[in-house]
């Protein structure tokens, strides 16, 4: 998982960089490139110290990567494997993080993205770097994708879901305890392929991309589009404007937990904000 978001997040960056430069940012969605090698080759512009700040690329890249790692939990769900094959849906205690990096719009320059000036303050101030964003992660080891037990693990359940009965304790024991061990992994069957797809869905197609055209596709096997949750296509039916005022993501989830199609409220709030950001 960390390899896929880290592709996509380095066409991402690529492609900024390049419309920076004043090149065609449409290369970045060029599957027979290798983005990695194409990042280390901006060095060399003309441009590229006035335009870009290359001692951010690694710090970017990783903040791109983690940003889509949990865009993609919301719209397509996680889940874990166990080491005999099992899979079941991941839970959202399992993906807990302490920043509560939930899904808000990316944009760049990335600095100006009023839900990411705090974690620049950290980097800038050699407080965080790019492999801290996912080794926050309570429950999860952000390499391997392993859920373990860490040593920070009860104290942030404890500030974040408070203790006492059914408290902090009792959800680690419910939610996370039986699942030690496991992976988690995401459902090939939904998980988007196609780099223009894949990035309009997501909300990161850069301004100048084009779609490729359908010889660009003759030259590369066209690959299915991601498929949209039941319960965000159940949401989308119910509120085709989105949430009405007064009713919470909270209740809009209960609601749709009680019709089958099980969803928490964090993610009926995102769905909402993500359709206003598009209008």
């Amino acid at each position: 998982m960390r390899s896929n978001v880290g592709d996509l997040a380095e066409r991402a960056y690529l492609a900024d960089a390049l419309a920076s430069l004043e090149e065609n940012p449409q290369v970045a969605l060029d599957p027979a490139i290798n983005p990695k090698r194409e990042i280390s080759f901006l060095r060399e512009h003309r441009l590229a110290r006035r335009r870009l700040q290359l001692e951010d690329q690694r710090f970017e890249v990783e903040l791109i990567a983690f940003w889509l790692m949990n865009r993609l939990d919301e719209d397509y769900g996680a889940a874990m494997c166990s080491s005999s094959g099992g899979v079941l849906r991941a839970n959202h205690p399992i993906l807990f993080h302490p920043d509560q990096f939930f899904y808000f719009p990316l944009s760049f320059p990335l600095r100006n993205v009023p839900e990411l000036a705090r974690i620049f303050e950290e980097y800038d101030a050699q407080r965080m770097s790019g492999q801290d964003l996912w080794a926050r992660y309570s429950c999860l080891d952000g390499d391997t994708g392993l859920v373990k037990e860490k040593n920070s693990t009860k104290k942030h359940f404890e500030m974040y879901f408070g203790s006492g009965d059914g408290g902090s304790e009792g959800i680690f024991g419910k939610f996370v305890k039986p699942f030690l061990g496991w992976y988690l992994v995401f459902d090939p069957d939904v998980y988007p392929e196609e780099y223009y797809d894949t990035f309009e869905q997501l909300g990161l197609l850069h301004p100048h991309w084009k779609r490729p055209s359908d010889a660009d596709n003759s030259v590369v096997k066209k690959k299915r589009g991601p498929k949209p949750s039941p319960a965000k296509q159940e949401f989308v039916r119910r509120y085709p404007d989105g949430l009405p005022a007064g009713l919470t993501a909270e209740a809009v989830a209960e609601e749709l937990k009680a019709a089958g199609f099980p969803i928490t409220g964090r993610s009926i709030y995102s769905y909402d904000r993500e359709r206003r950001v598009r209008k």
